[in-house]
């Protein structure tokens, strides 16, 4: 088995702090486009009034996905990474782009609703709208 390596440096670092109401994807990718951050890391903690949420594995059928929307704050803990794919992935469904876009791909660990301390839920952040304060840190990689 081959494996790949590309040697990169970290090159910008941004924190950006969100309020509460704010919708995530929407500043995000716009502070990416604007920056022209060609890759990175992306790391995130804060809470969410209203989650959406997609989680899924590839099967012997093909791709299977769930997409799960909770409207009840969450907190959630993540990690995701930036690239800028010719084709939108297919995650984002019917989507079509005329050139290659920003698609910040974030992982993370979502608590339970209030009262549900125990529950843990893990997938891919699709979105969502902050229940208070939250900090972003970027790690440009050049």
């Amino acid at each position: 088995m081959a494996i790949t390596v590309k040697e990169m440096k970290v090159g910008r670092v941004f924190e950006i702090r969100y309020e509460a109401g704010d919708d995530f994807f929407p500043e995000l990718n716009k502070l990416v486009k604007e920056k022209n951050i060609r890759a990175g890391s992306v790391f995130l903690m804060g809470a969410l009034t209203e989650t959406f949420m997609i989680s899924g594995f590839n099967s012997m059928n093909g791709y299977d996905v769930n997409r799960h929307h909770f409207k009840d704050w969450r907190e959630l803990v993540a990690y995701g990474n930036i690239t800028w794919p010719d084709k939108p992935p297919a995650a984002l469904g019917d989507v079509t782009w005329d050139e290659p876009e920003p698609y910040v791909h974030i992982h993370m660990s979502l608590s339970g609703g209030p009262g549900k301390n125990e529950e843990v839920l893990v997938g891919h952040l699709s979105d969502g709208t902050l229940k208070g304060a939250m900090l972003v840190q970027i790690f440009e990689l050049v």
